[in-house]
């Protein structure tokens, strides 16, 4: 798996609605086994970081909270490559 449990629940705070990594993906390892990563150095983030921005935009013009609405907008880690074979996160040594 390349993130840890360890990162995806206390960084990347999975399930946690809007606090969420807004890059926070699944993919496959290439064996059959979908591995949680972390988009946010890879070139979709700038697509990801749009697509977010126009979803706060439409919330703010419909007078939404867009906290409300469950969808991953949060941003707090420094990214990692994405390496799907190897544990990565802040509790594994380099």
């Amino acid at each position: 798996m390349a993130l840890t449990k360890k990162q995806l629940r206390d960084v990347c705070l999975m399930w946690s609605g809007t606090t969420q990594c807004r890059y926070l993906d699944e993919d496959d390892d290439g064996c059959g086994n979908t591995v949680d990563i972390c988009k946010k150095l890879s070139p979709l983030k700038d697509t990801i970081d749009e697509e977010v921005d126009l979803f706060l935009a439409d919330m703010q013009k419909n007078g939404q909270d867009p906290t409300k609405q469950g969808v991953p907008i949060g941003d707090n880690c420094k990214g990692y490559v994405v390496f799907k074979a190897k544990a990565q996160g802040y509790d594994v040594k380099p």
